[in-house]
């Protein structure tokens, strides 16, 4: 298998919100150490998930994604910020986002 895209363009893509589930288990494994992303770029892995980026199933859902990555490093754009989770600064307005119903933990009925 001849190198068609680049270690970065599958790191990026990988990172990405909108990854397919093929594309995130081979960062996985990456971030396990069981293989690299040049490896996988260069197509010297024989990892069962590095094999099944080179199916026709794969070209057809995961390489127009890595093309896009490629794109963006070649035009030298930042990578797409990830989502990550609003930092509230009070405990009040983290407990603010839930409703609390207080009428089923009252009880008006004392039980001895």
């Amino acid at each position: 298998m001849d190198r068609l895209i680049s270690a970065e363009a599958l790191r990026r893509a990988a990172q990405r919100a909108d990854a397919p589930r093929r594309l995130t288990r081979i960062a996985d494994a990456v971030l396990e150490g069981r293989l690299t992303w040049e490896e996988v770029a260069g197509g010297r892995c024989e990892h069962p998930l590095a094999l099944t980026l080179f199916t026709p199933k794969a070209r057809e859902t995961v390489w127009p994604l890595l093309k896009e990555a490629e794109a963006e490093i070649r035009a030298g754009a930042a990578p797409p910020p990830r989502d990550e989770f609003a930092v509230l600064v009070e405990d009040d307005e983290y407990f603010a986002q839930f409703r609390v119903l207080r009428a089923a933990f009252e009880s008006t009925r004392i039980r001895w």
